[in-house]
């Protein structure tokens, strides 16, 4: 599936997620915690308006996460792309929405760091967004040293760590472990908790058997500050 059809079925999920949100965050810095490919990262920018917005993952090139150098490829690859193909009315609305964007000098950037280790992380986000990554730490699946509940609190409070006072978090997990007793730990206070269901997105686009139906929960909270 080429990279565009991707990003619109990857845009139509953060648009579910982030259900209620304000819709202009542009002078906000989002950071994107287990960005991946990018897909989250770059709609998180065309969702939000935002002009800053980070990718935060391991970037370790396994079967959980691609390699720096090829996600930091296919960016240039689309930025180079898109301000070379003439503007038009019958071109894709993403194309053009991606367009705008780099008109404005904006595009996601990506910094390679371990959610799990607090000194390399970035500071004073004003909104974070983390997708499918306490549920696998929990479990152990990124091979990671920390695990189980310690590695989950770790994990949040990094994260709130780099969230600045009365900053939101989005956190993003399957249906299958409940995350609010860890939030409390750190500083986050839920704003709403809320499932949504979702067709899993496969290599040709949008599954739609009941096998591959995902629950999720989200949590929307407020960091709050120490009185």
């Amino acid at each position: 599936m080429q990279f565009i059809e991707r990003l619109k079925l990857e845009l139509e999920d953060v648009q579910e997620f982030l259900n209620g949100l304000p819709l202009d965050l542009s002078d906000c810095k989002i950071g994107d915690f287990g960005c991946g490919q990018g897909y989250t990262t770059l709609s998180l920018m065309l969702r939000l308006n935002t002009a800053e917005c980070i990718g935060i993952d391991t970037f370790l090139s396994n079967g959980f996460s691609p390699s720096f150098q090829s996600v930091k490829q296919t960016f240039d690859k689309i930025k180079s792309t898109v301000l070379a193909t003439p503007e038009n009315s019958q071109e894709d609305k993403i194309v053009g929405e991606i367009r705008n964007l780099l008109r404005k000098g904006y595009f996601p950037v990506f910094q390679q760091s371990d959610i799990l280790q607090s000194n390399s992380l970035p500071i004073n986000l004003d909104f974070t967004f983390c997708k499918l990554v306490l549920g696998n730490i929990f479990t152990g699946e990124y091979s990671n040293r920390i695990k189980g509940e310690d590695g989950v609190n770790l994990a949040i409070q990094n994260i709130a760590n780099s969230t600045k006072p009365n900053g939101l978090v989005c956190l993003v997990e399957r249906d299958v472990m409940n995350f609010t007793s860890f939030l409390q730990n750190a500083r986050l206070k839920p704003l709403r908790v809320y499932r949504i269901s979702r067709g899993d997105i496969g290599m040709h686009g949008r599954l739609t058997s009941s096998v591959s139906i995902v629950n999720y929960v989200v949590y929307l909270c407020e960091k709050f500050q120490i009185e």
